[in-house]
């Protein structure tokens, strides 16, 4: 009898950690930050992993609309600047924290260029 119920409860424990998958749950964060000297009636251009484009028209915050899974790598980058501006980007590389934190620390410097 002590042999059936320790089969049982071996069972029914593997069954358990089968279904809970025991890997973690992923959890999504967005990516973001804040642009900044960026001339008025202008653009710029940012990606996130060589994709996911967005246009950013004015100073203040920006946010990617794909996120990216816990302990997975974010790069942001400059596809298209400003016609006569150049901008870098700070901050812009880095892994989303295993809690999925969303990033906000990317911050995008646009300053006018000499023609």
């Amino acid at each position: 009898m002590k042999s059936m119920t320790l089969k049982t409860m071996l069972l029914a424990t593997t069954a358990a950690l089968a279904l809970c998958g025991c890997g973690g749950t992923t959890v999504n964060a967005t990516i973001g930050g804040t642009v900044s000297g960026l001339s008025g009636g202008t653009t710029v251009t940012l990606t996130d992993n060589g994709g996911d484009p967005i246009q950013v028209g004015s100073n203040g915050t920006f946010t990617f609309d794909v996120q990216v899974a816990s302990n997975s790598g974010y790069n942001v980058a400059v596809q298209t600047p400003p016609i006569g501006e150049a901008c870098t980007v700070s901050n812009g590389s880095g892994t989303v924290d295993g809690d999925g934190d969303n990033v906000t620390t990317v911050t995008v410097s646009c300053v006018t260029t000499a023609n």
